[in-house]
């Protein structure tokens, strides 16, 4: 099991916390495996980081050139753990 860290951007990064996004398509220069952790941390507009991240488990990898592009891969995520830090929260008011 490896640990990923990875960027995504704040609208999905909400369905991603939210449980509503369950699937991940990325380009494979990692090697994921089921049982990967994902630490994605949420970035801007500008693609910085807002301090919030969420932890996801991969429990399913599609790798198949019939559905992606070759070299991608779709990886099925459950949530394990969300942070929010104060910095991110204090940003918005």
């Amino acid at each position: 099991m490896t640990t990923h860290e990875l960027k995504i951007k704040s609208e999905y990064f909400i369905d991603v916390v939210k449980g509503i996004k369950k699937a991940e398509i990325r380009y494979n220069d990692r090697n994921y495996k089921v049982g990967d952790i994902l630490k994605v941390h949420e970035i801007d507009e500008h693609g910085n980081r807002t301090g919030n991240q969420c932890g996801v488990i991969v429990s399913h990898i599609l790798d198949d050139t019939e559905y992606l592009r070759d070299g991608y891969v779709m990886l099925s995520i459950g949530v394990m753990s969300r942070f929010v830090s104060n910095e991110a929260s204090n940003n918005e008011q």
